[in-house]
């Protein structure tokens, strides 16, 4: 009865450790700089010192194996299962206004531990169309004048700056950004539960679900 007893209190101790340690690991801050221009874009993730390159992957090259003589025929290789289903955004259930609704009440709940060293935007739009893209300003502008005001008022930003024009002459839209953000996951994690609900909903509505059905 005693081993048993040890053995459990070993255990409980080895659990409450772990419980401890992951809980201090969700209390470091972590970073996330993002960087793009036209198309163009570069996401690095910092955890403490720690820089983790995320976007775009790095490929590694490889020379091709030379094969040598007298070598059997290789194996052919398994064919991959196929996925029974493929997923996709459903567009017409998009809705930005929720989706900005949404943000702002879950960066709202994190003021105290988001942190927002640096925020640049710059967005020239343009079509082939001037009245579409006099349409596309207003629509950037309004959602512009609600999210800038709002960062302002909630977080502590040090270097911020957001430009939102359009070139009735132009056929594309031009646009650069820079962001640089921290926070502690730990929050993040409370903040994702609290809106469990939903973020699930949300995602129901825009993520579809289709077989994958490949006609021969």
């Amino acid at each position: 009865m005693a081993v048993i007893l040890w053995i459990l209190a070993v255990l409980l101790g080895l659990l409450v450790f772990l419980l401890l340690v992951a809980l201090a690991l969700l209390w470091i801050h972590v970073g996330v700089e993002a960087v793009g221009v036209n198309g163009e874009v570069s996401v690095e993730a910092r955890y403490g010192i720690i820089r983790i390159p995320v976007w775009p992957q790095g490929r590694k090259k490889t020379a091709a194996p030379q094969e040598p003589a007298n070598q059997p025929p290789p194996k052919p290789k398994k064919k991959r299962k196929r996925p029974k289903y493929r997923y996709s955004l459903n567009r017409e259930t998009l809705d930005i206004g929720e989706l900005i609704a949404l943000a702002l009440d879950m960066l709202g709940e994190m003021a105290d531990t988001l942190r927002i060293s640096r925020l640049r935007v710059r967005v020239l739009i343009g079509t082939d169309d001037a009245a579409k893209t006099g349409i596309l300003l207003g629509e950037a502008a309004a959602i512009t004048g609600m999210i800038v005001p709002f960062l302002e008022n909630t977080f502590e930003m040090k270097d911020y700056h957001v430009d939102v024009d359009a070139d009735f002459e132009a056929d594309h839209t031009e646009w650069a950004f820079t962001v640089f953000c921290s926070l502690r996951p730990l929050r993040l994690l409370l903040a994702a539960l609290r809106h469990g609900r939903e973020l699930f909903g949300l995602y129901k509505r825009l993520i579809k679900k289709e077989e994958a059905i490949e006609h021969e």
